[in-house]
């Protein structure tokens, strides 16, 4: 297969005699262009993929931008990016040409002759016919081989911060409850504050299935240790698994999850949820997506705050020049386990802003707005008022990169939760510092 992928050179400049290749476009990408002439493949993928998202969809870019994926080994993107040509553009040769190498590079000979019979629907010229047709026989003596193409990344980061409210606890260590009077809090509802270090560890798997399915799985883990109060030490493991579907500019995503959550060692909470996500590109610079949740959460030392919970979400993301926007929406109810349990059932809406810019190829800052209303389905038994609360979070971070592997992270945390229950007012301030790994 290696030797019939290294003979497409030459079928490759053959196509390249042909009349020109004109596609729909209402854009011109001079950089992008010259980069590929000047067989510049690498770095055309990296500034191609970094305009993608306000550009993917226009059959001209897809061309360039899946042809500098394959020429720079980039096969999962070039399938997905040339794809969207053919689709957009069924009638043109050269686009299922490259894709059809683009497969081959995967090893995926069923697809390739898919691609390679279509070409000859098209009536190519009399050379490549005959190049294609050679290539052909030679696949069916070799039989239809498909051999999944599999993605893994990972990264690991390493941080020091302080919390300066680490169990999200009352300001003042008294409180006046209705029919008690003055109470004295102890000391775990009480604000405390400590430095910390954190630990996070990601991994991605990603397993191309065919030209329009692929499945995914995904770990992390964040560990956190607070040098005064080892009792709120944090431990997170969020592990998700799902299938992609892409068709054209849809995307359908269907998605298991698990989460376990440790507190000063001990099991703390687990929730479990299925996602199901539909996206769409919208012009050329916007993507819309829904996604409704479902999920189970099982809080192991207050069994009354077991509860199930539905959360539908919609989400719209635009490339505004070097700056992705993101404006998220969502709402919400909870049912409890048991009747007994009401009070920490809620119902949920929310709305929340995030934008990345990006400086350079080496820096970028990002910003996070986040809105989040709770509204308790029962009053507390010391309560007249059902809890109602307003939840404000603010988030400011910069990474700056060394090289393709290491990065220097810092970030700032601000929540404020507003409630009507003064108990469960609470301000917590967050910074920390730190570095990151990738690597494939």
């Amino acid at each position: 297969m290696i030797k019939l992928v290294s003979q497409w050179t030459l079928l490759l400049y053959v196509s390249l005699l042909m009349a020109s290749i004109t596609f729909a476009s209402a854009n011109d990408y001079p950089k992008l262009e010259k980069l590929v002439k000047e067989k510049k493949y690498s770095l055309a993928f990296q500034y191609a993929s970094k305009i993608r998202s306000q550009n993917e969809g226009d059959p001209r870019f897809d061309y360039l931008y899946g042809f500098s994926a394959l020429q720079s080994g980039n096969y999962n993107e070039a399938v997905f990016a040339l794809d969207r040509v053919t689709v957009n553009s069924p009638n043109v040769i050269r686009p299922r040409l490259e894709l059809a190498r683009a497969y081959l590079s995967l090893n995926n000979s069923f697809a390739a002759k898919k691609e390679f019979n279509d070409v000859l629907n098209l009536n190519p010229p009399p050379v490549v016919r005959k190049k294609v047709q050679a290539y052909l026989a030679e696949l069916e003596k070799k039989g239809d081989r498909i051999t999944q193409r599999s993605v893994t990344k990972s990264l690991a980061s390493l941080s020091f911060g302080y919390d300066d409210n680490i169990n999200f606890g009352y300001d003042n260590a008294e409180i006046d409850l209705p029919d008690f009077g003055v109470v004295t809090l102890n000391d775990s509802s009480v604000k405390q504050g400590s430095g910390f270090a954190e630990g996070k560890f990601q991994f991605k798997h990603r397993t191309l299935k065919n030209k329009v399915k692929s499945t995914f799985f995904t770990a992390n883990a964040t560990h956190r240790e607070y040098f005064k109060n080892s009792d709120f030490n944090v431990t997170d493991l969020d592990l998700r698994t799902g299938i992609t579907f892409n068709h054209a500019k849809k995307q359908y995503q269907l998605v298991g999850r698990t989460r376990p959550v440790m507190l000063g060692g001990e099991l703390y909470s687990n929730t479990i949820g299925v996602d199901a996500i539909a996206r769409k590109s919208i012009g050329s610079s916007q993507v819309g997506s829904l996604k409704l949740s479902i999920e189970k959460y099982d809080n192991k030392k207050v069994t009354l705050s077991d509860r199930s919970r539905a959360i539908v979400s919609g989400r719209i993301d635009k490339q505004v020049g070097d700056t992705q926007h993101q404006l998220n929406l969502y709402l919400g109810k909870e049912w409890p386990d048991k009747s007994e349990g009401k009070q920490y059932s809620r119902n949920i809406s929310g709305i929340g802003y995030w934008a990345v810019k990006e400086w350079n190829k080496k820096d970028r800052t990002y910003l996070g707005l986040d809105y989040r209303h709770y509204k308790h389905q029962q009053a507390y038994a010391i309560y007249d008022n059902k809890r109602s609360d307003d939840r404000f979070i603010f988030k400011v971070g910069h990474e700056h990169r060394f090289n393709d592997e290491l990065a220097f992270v810092a970030q700032a945390r601000h929540i404020n939760n507003q409630s009507n229950l003064d108990l469960y007012d609470a301000k917590r301030n967050e910074v920390k510092v730190g570095i990151r790994y990738d690597w494939d």
